[in-house]
């Protein structure tokens, strides 16, 4: 893993039918769910006129807290996968089904603080997620409670803060940049509302994996560096 860039995509290459599984079976139901719980949230919030309504809030909440909990499979499949584990997709599936809910509940709390932290200019939001954004995948790897992986995962983010904020930062940025350019080519073809969503979920679903794969790998490296230096 001494190139994680260069390893997540022959990773997802040589992998891309079973990672399909996992976005068909959790990722993308989570999208179709997030889609229907924001718009219901859009459509019974009344605008105030202000720059960022309520259901703006909420928007973001959910969207965070579907980040963090949706990557357990993903994590514990790259991670079973480099372990040479049998099964490996099996168990991936199962471990989001059966041990998912502490990671949920820590979603939640996480979705909550990135929130206020966005709300104090952005940055502070940006930097709570950094500093818990491994927690999960430290966890799923030891296979431990993710509330014993907080320390751990501060830990990291102290000695990578740069690298972590700068890997959330330009996902974040690529991701939009063609959500946006597709959602324009879109609306020069049809001002369908389901048609951007559709555009909008199949970006998530290209973007996502490839993030998470390369998140581990650089996490699973920056463990095994600290570990030299202790």
């Amino acid at each position: 893993m001494d190139k994680p860039i260069r390893h997540t995509f022959s990773f997802i290459g040589e992998r891309f039918e079973k990672i399909l599984v996992i976005i068909l079976c959790v990722q993308l139901p989570l999208l179709l769910l997030h889609s229907l719980i924001t718009n219901y949230i859009y459509a019974v919030t009344p605008n105030v006129g202000t720059i960022y309504s309520v259901a703006d809030i909420y928007y973001a909440l959910f969207t965070i807290l579907f980040f963090i909990y949706a990557q357990i499979p993903f994590v514990k499949y790259t991670f079973n996968e480099l372990e040479g584990r049998e099964n490996s997709l099996q168990n991936a599936l199962y471990t989001f089904v059966v041990k998912g809910f502490p990671i949920f509940l820590f979603a939640c709390l996480i979705s909550i603080l990135s929130i206020i932290g966005f709300a104090f200019f952005i940055i502070p939001g940006i930097v709570i997620m950094a500093v818990f954004i491994t927690a999960p995948i430290i966890a799923i790897v030891d296979n431990k409670s993710v509330w014993k992986s907080i320390k751990e995962a501060g830990l990291l983010f102290k000695k990578k803060f740069i690298k972590i904020i700068l890997l959330l930062l330009l996902w974040g940025i690529i991701e939009m940049v063609v959500g946006i350019v597709l959602n324009g080519l879109i609306l020069n073809i049809t001002s369908s509302y389901a048609a951007i969503a559709g555009v909008q979920m199949i970006t998530n679903m290209i973007f996502y994996p490839v993030f998470l794969v390369l998140l581990t790998t650089y996490t699973l490296k920056w463990r095994a560096g600290l570990r030299k230096l202790v």
